[in-house]
């Protein structure tokens, strides 16, 4: 007789617990749930749910309450006797009191939509794909996103705040001070709630990556592994060398980086050869030459293949073999020390041609080519001077905008690195803790590196920067900042040119309809949110030109030949003049209010093969329903 078993949701159910537990439960290793079929899919036995019970992983105090249930029935006996178990229980994993944000409360009865605030636009070239910008709280900007964009992003960059107690962050608009009893709680129950969000965002392959320092690093990997995914690497940077003079015992000089994803990505590797000197070319690749005698390593440390002498004769070329007036040299340094070669002997006579020296007071020094090379998987310690966050973020961001004081912004090459390793030539970037915008610095810097095609879109609020009187963030700081990198700008100080790297950016604010209840919309509060979501639709078409707009329709182009139209009424009276208007000019999609779907709608346009139906408001209400559920 086969052993019946169950499944995960019906476990869950049965004891009163989310999903996620039972995962954490079985990933941890206290019960191990059978895994059966193609899809490995978790299945318990009634010996698995007795395991369950026996380890007291779960009590009835830890159940989920049925609606309307609450356990004013218990005796004051049964209630500390429950509250002694969950003491005396071992927890293992996050654990945290989640705690109401204003934020996400108000969209169960508010729902975001973008207005578009055409002079904070950028323009560039006809018909390029633009890259975007949302001011507003990046939970509002992630639920329309998730609409538009769901997987379609391959990487996501955030730099969260750190949670130092310094006044860097607001809860419910208030600033989360250090003596704060739930300042943890509250900086993993906002973290958590976006980074749910934002997972559905990656394609299958993508890849989301957060800066973070010591103060939640534990939380955060706590935050990963509730939401099941897996942890790629963790690098450190050294983003302050001589350290922070302020540590009472060691001077912290590092911040980490967490690159984590759902899927199985591929790795770009790190482009060792960014922004580098490679300025020579011969038949086989761009090289430059380097020193051939290793600095790092003594005599005594390698082999005798690699100490061995070279002869060079006096227009530098050089020979394995002694020849008449030519000079033995050896890999001994200037102060006497023996180093070695950086290739055996085998290998420098093979390549003699990559070789040459130079001969200054009588002394050879020895080079050779060094060729670009491929990229690279990096080591989980970053150290140079390009990761430095004042020299890169500070000063860089100040020669740009000398009025703003941007506090703590990363440095453009630590963020340029990281995104680039999973990066595609014409991938797409998310930041919704855009800040000073240097995520889409770095991406236009990349661009111009390979000549590729990548974009972004970043997320930030429009808040004070920090206190310090210079205005808000999107509008002060992130949005100038990107506009100058795309135009060209003259550097604070010494009044030089930097030229443009070129692109485009479409600005848009967060703003809200009230529809009563995201779970069940009236119909008058539907055709209210179908007026005012054109440009939620327009995010999602890549069309942002508006030709037009009225009681009864909106037009969108691209500005190629890409036409977008919305009708927005349950009248049809006006219907043919929009069909008119857009019918027959190449790819048309066409959005008409509906109820309930649009397969009626569908079933009028077979003719018309460069046209697409799609029905609205109930896809875009249905995304905030499940999200608010």
């Amino acid at each position: 007789m086969v052993e019946k078993s169950y499944k995960i949701g019906e476990v869950a159910e049965m004891l009163g617990v989310h999903e996620d537990t039972l995962r954490n439960w079985d990933a941890h290793g206290l019960v191990v749930a059978d895994r059966v079929g193609t899809r490995k899919d978790r299945r318990y036995t009634v010996e698995h749910i007795k395991q369950i019970k026996e380890k007291g992983l779960v009590s009835d105090l830890a159940r989920r309450q049925p609606s309307g249930r609450d356990y004013s029935d218990y005796s004051k006996e049964q209630l500390i006797k429950e509250l002694q178990i969950l003491k005396e229980q071992r927890k293992y994993g996050l654990v945290w009191e989640d705690k109401p944000e204003e934020v996400v409360e108000m969209c169960k009865t508010q729902a975001p939509i973008l207005k578009s605030v055409p002079k904070m636009n950028v323009a560039g070239r006809k018909g390029e794909q633009r890259n975007i910008m949302i001011e507003g709280d990046n939970y509002h900007a992630l639920q329309v996103l998730n609409y538009t964009h769901k997987g379609k992003i391959d990487v996501i960059y955030i730099d969260p705040p750190y949670n130092t107690g310094a006044k860097d962050w607001k809860y419910n608009n208030d600033y989360v001070e250090k003596e704060d009893a739930f300042r943890h709680s509250k900086w993993i129950s906002m973290l958590y709630k976006r980074m749910l969000l934002a997972k559905s965002l990656l394609k299958s392959d993508g890849v989301m990556i957060v800066t973070i320092d010591d103060h939640e690093l534990f939380s955060l990997l706590g935050i990963i592994e509730d939401l099941d995914a897996t942890t790629l690497g963790r690098v450190t940077v050294s983003i302050k060398p001589e350290g922070r003079q302020q540590s009472r015992y060691v001077m912290e000089s590092h911040e980490y980086i967490i690159f984590m994803s759902w899927g199985v990505p591929k790795i770009r590797g790190l482009n060792i050869n960014f922004g580098s000197d490679f300025t020579e070319e011969d038949e086989i690749s761009k090289f430059k030459w380097e020193g051939f005698m290793r600095r790092d390593a003594g005599r005594e440390d390698r082999s005798s293949n690699t100490w061995y002498p070279i002869y060079v004769d006096q227009q530098g070329n050089v020979s394995l073999k002694e020849k008449p007036n030519t000079i033995k040299v050896l890999p001994i340094n200037t102060k006497g020390i023996e180093r070695v070669w950086l290739w055996s002997e085998e290998r420098a006579q093979k390549d003699i041609s990559e070789l040459k020296a130079v001969i200054r007071n009588n002394r050879a020094t020895v080079y050779y080519k060094r060729r670009e090379q491929e990229r690279v998987k990096p080591t989980s310690i970053w150290f140079g001077s390009k990761y430095n966050a004042n020299a890169y973020g500070t000063r860089l961001l100040s020669r740009i905008l000398p009025e703003n004081n941007f506090d703590y912004p990363k440095s453009l090459y630590s963020v340029l690195d990281a995104i680039d390793l999973f990066l595609p030539k014409d991938g797409l970037v998310l930041d919704f803790f855009a800040g000073s915008g240097t995520a889409g610095h770095a991406v236009m810097e990349l661009n111009k590196e390979d000549s590729g095609s990548r974009r972004f879109i970043l997320c930030t609020n429009n808040e004070n920067n920090n206190g310090n009187g210079h205005g808000g963030i999107a509008e002060s700081v992130c949005q100038p900042r990107i506009k100058k990198v795309m135009k060209g700008y003259k550097k604070n100080g010494n009044g030089e040119r930097v030229e443009g790297l070129g692109g485009s950016l479409e600005y848009f604010k967060t703003e809200f309809i009230d529809v009563e209840n995201v779970s069940d919309v009236p119909d008058k509060k539907r055709l209210r949110f179908t007026h005012e979501a054109g440009h939620v639709v327009a995010l999602k078409e890549n069309a942002f030109t508006e030709l037009e707009k009225n009681n009864w329709y909106q037009i969108f182009t691209d500005g190629l030949d890409k036409y977008v139209g919305l009708y927005f009424r349950e009248n049809i009276e006006k219907l043919e003049d929009l069909e008119q208007k857009i019918l027959n000019r190449g790819e048309v999609k066409l959005y008409i209010f509906s109820h309930g779907g649009s397969d009626d709608w569908k079933n009028d346009y077979t003719e018309h093969e460069n046209v697409i139906v799609e029905d609205i408001p109930e896809p875009i209400l249905k995304v905030y329903k499940i999200l608010n559920s």
